[in-house]
């Protein structure tokens, strides 16, 4: 059980926009996160407002002129930030 879920989304991608946050749970994609983009060097604070669920869930993050990445991570490990970078990602 995570202790929390919500979390600071970076974005840290070079000269890409973040337009679409997207979570995977019971065999579906989410509604998209955030409203709007986030720029290169811009955040968004996002919360699932709830501690229900998987730890290990998968990710997807649309950018503007490229296309989506799917990743996935383990939300009980207390993720408070994460960092999408030109390749992949990192969290803290």
């Amino acid at each position: 059980m995570a202790s929390d879920y919500a979390f600071k989304l970076h974005n840290r991608a070079e000269g890409y926009s973040i337009t679409g946050f997207y979570t995977y749970q019971n065999g579906r994609w989410s509604r998209n996160w955030i409203g709007g983009s986030i720029n290169p060097g811009q955040s968004a604070s996002l919360d699932w407002n709830s501690n229900d669920g998987d730890c290990v869930v998968p990710f997807r993050v649309k950018w503007r002129d490229y296309g989506s990445d799917d990743f996935k991570l383990d939300w009980c490990k207390g993720v408070s930030n994460v960092y999408m970078k030109d390749k992949g990602f990192t969290y803290d």
